[in-house]
């Protein structure tokens, strides 16, 4: 199944092609497009990630034609 990603910029972006889609295998969750990202352990936490723009969850299904979004932490001064 192809999923549109907008990967945070600390991903393994060289797994997308040229128009941001990843092919993962049916019934992969979200975990599982963290870890063909390579995005670390520790930055996980602090990740917001939206499936077709709704807050989602590491064991949530992923289905043909999804949409997956990062958010990381905002820094002001």
């Amino acid at each position: 199944m192809r999923i549109k990603v907008y990967a945070p910029m600390f991903g393994d972006t060289e797994r997308l092609d040229d128009n941001g889609f990843l092919e993962l295998p049916e019934g992969a969750m979200l975990r599982d497009l963290y870890k063909k990202l390579k995005i670390p352990l520790l930055l996980r936490n602090s990740l917001v990630c939206m499936v077709n723009y709704e807050p989602g969850k590491a064991g949530q299904k992923l289905v043909d034609g999804d949409t997956v979004s990062f958010i990381g932490p905002l820094f002001g001064g």
